[in-house]
């Protein structure tokens, strides 16, 4: 197997949206688009045989011109020449017009195609579960937006010539043996080879596409991976490597590039070749018949012969153009169905209700889970939150505390089980009933780039600036915003750059309480926060979690002291449950967790032996 053949299917292997349809079905698939968009469709096409029709019809007065000229040559009489001279210009004017409708029409089914496609696959993308995002890379996600989209309009090139193309050769070469017979089998000496390179051209094509494709995909990975990550790479003075891995990328594109465009330049010029050729061989053949018989074709009806014969000749590289387009499009096209036929795991039942406002109270029955490695993450979790009780997940790294906060709001579906909201199995609700119940303070808080406004405003859409402004001031967030000039026009930059990390928690915490959900979700905010910022929070946190069922995902044990329950895992499993004081008499995991976290000289815990296998790492 040579390298190229297996840079090519690496290339596929990594490409978790390379095309399972097959191009066939992925273009027959996209006729239900275009059907849609029949009446600009029919409109196009006819204006492109209008046009075919005109561009032969248009040699005929070039003839007339050469005719007139040749029988007003001594007498002097120029009102033929005149006449005919206002029918061509206004015979122009007429071409200019097809030409414009022609085009607008073409135009706008490819941006409506497109609009059509984008939309469809962005609002597919928000309808999977976080199982389809933990198994693709974002840049392979944005390539199917920004090239694999456009590239499927090249259908549309394709069609035009799938119409015009035929028409013109068949037309053409009737008005080829119309003119003369003779020059017409000397034309058709350069078609057989045409064929051939038209075959090789689109074949080669095909293939560099599809590398193209994938390579353009892991280029965009790359560059969101490291533009994302912008602090940690100057943090560890990695631009140079980033800069280099960037370009042994971007290479393989160029390359994917230049192949596809070494094809298309051999083509086009060996295939005017042919066509010159062809016209040369025609005005030589021509040329001695005018010359052996004057009255055996004019002038006129030369120039006529030749600039069909250039029209048949465009039309035989516009065949070969049909092949190279429906390969490029059928590959973008296959690409974003695949996308778009990827199921969500999360699945609605067609009886799924509406829940109302609920009390709390939530169960996991039995629960197991495991992500696609099929290794068990949770293997028979039982424990309830009751209506207004604040419970802490501890355990160590890969203990499962997160995947169980994960399971609540429903972002997976579990293998066994069941996760219950008042008594009612998550599956059995919607998702967007279930989520609005809930809200999320993450560890690493995401913002949107936008204003303090729009963030806050982001937990409840409809709220007014009064109720975000309490909000703030309840999440301790006003104080530090009525300091900034703008207030909450503030703009706090991609992903909250603009703002400090004890800031950015307040503002997530404040949308969490804009949101006023039953069920709250803390995955502890303050583990990363200096001490002062870490005590505006914590006190931020209090108001939040008054009155509503709050699941807490502890890292540092500190701030989970006065939980109203305490769940303790291992390995997937609870081995202990209880409050402070129950699980520290208990001397089980939670206390030697406990001790490794403030073991000190003068206290009482340190003459307690610790193994050194205990010393477990606490945040995931």
């Amino acid at each position: 197997m040579s390298k190229r053949k297996r840079r090519t299917i690496s290339l596929g292997s990594e490409d978790a949206l390379a095309g399972q349809l097959g191009q066939r079905e992925a273009l027959k698939r996209l006729s239900s688009y275009l059907w849609e968009l029949r009446l600009a469709l029919g409109a196009g096409l006819v204006l492109t045989l209008i046009w075919s029709a005109v561009g032969i019809g248009f040699g005929g007065l070039a003839k007339v011109f050469f005719d007139t000229i040749q029988k007003a040559q001594g007498s002097g009489e120029l009102k033929s020449l005149n006449v005919t001279t206002a029918l061509a210009v206004s015979a122009m004017v007429g071409k200019g017009v097809i030409f414009f409708l022609q085009n607008f029409c073409w135009a706008y089914i490819s941006s409506h195609l497109t609009y059509r496609l984008r939309n469809e696959v962005y609002a597919h993308l928000h309808s999977q579960s976080m199982s389809f995002f933990d198994h693709r890379k974002t840049g392979q996600l944005l390539a199917s937006l920004s090239n694999d989209v456009p590239q499927v309009t090249n259908v549309l090139d394709a069609i035009q010539d799938m119409i015009s193309a035929p028409f013109i050769l068949v037309g053409g070469t009737i008005v080829l043996f119309w003119l003369n017979w003779q020059l017409a089998l000397v034309s058709m000496v350069c078609l057989p080879p045409t064929a051939l390179l038209i075959v090789w051209a689109t074949r080669k094509v095909q293939a560099y596409t599809q590398e193209l494709q994938a390579n353009r995909a892991q280029v965009l990975d790359i560059a969101e991976e490291t533009i994302s990550g912008i602090r940690v790479v100057k943090a560890f003075a990695n631009e140079r490597y980033e800069i280099q891995r960037f370009l042994r990328q971007s290479r393989g594109v160029m390359r994917s590039i230049m192949r596809t465009v070494r094809v298309k330049a051999t083509l086009r010029p060996m295939v005017e070749f042919l066509g010159g050729t062809a016209i040369i061989l025609v005005l030589w053949v021509g040329g001695q018949q005018m010359i052996a018989d004057p009255n055996s074709l004019t002038f006129g009806s030369l120039v006529w012969f030749v600039m069909v014969l250039q029209q048949v000749a465009d039309a035989a590289r516009n065949v070969g153009n049909i092949s190279v387009n429906l390969a490029t499009a059928g590959v973008a096209a296959d690409r974003v169905f695949t996308l778009i036929d990827q199921k969500s795991e999360i699945v609605e039942k067609p009886e799924a209700i509406e829940l109302g406002r609920v009390e709390g109270r939530v169960t996991l029955d039995r629960v197991r889970f495991a992500y696609r490695s099929g290794i068990p993450v949770l293997d028979g979790i039982s424990f309830t939150m009751e209506p207004g009780e604040v419970v802490a997940l501890v355990g160590p790294t890969g203990s499962g505390k997160t995947t169980i906060a994960s399971l609540v709001p429903r972002f997976y579906d579990i293998v066994d089980g069941a996760v219950k909201v008042d008594g009612i199995d998550v599956r059995d609700c919607t998702v967007e009933s279930l989520r609005k119940q809930i809200g999320i303070v993450p560890q690493e808080t995401v913002l949107f780039a936008g204003t303090l406004r729009d963030n806050i405003r982001y937990g409840r859409l409809d709220a007014t600036d009064a109720e975000i402004v309490a909000a703030a001031k309840t999440a301790n967030a006003w104080e530090f915003i009525e300091r900034f000039p703008d207030g909450l026009e503030t703009l706090v930059g991609e992903r909250g750059t603009r703002l400090s990390g004890g800031q950015k928690q307040r503002i997530a915490i404040a949308r969490a309480v804009l949101r006023n959900p039953r069920i709250l979700i803390l995955d502890e905010a303050t583990s990363s926060l200096d001490a002062q910022s870490e005590a505006l929070v914590q006190d931020a946190l209090q108001n939040l979690v008054k009155d509503r069922t709050t699941l807490v995902i502890a890292h540092r044990l500190s701030t989970i002291r006065n939980a109203d329950k305490i769940v303790v895992l291992k390995e997937g499993r609870i081995v202990e449950a209880g409050n402070h004081q129950q699980l520290i008499a208990g001397h089980g995991v939670y206390s030697k967790l406990y001790k490794t976290q403030f073991r000190d000289l003068d206290s009482p815990l340190a003459d307690a032996p610790l193994a050194l296998d205990d010393r477990l790492p606490l945040d995931e």
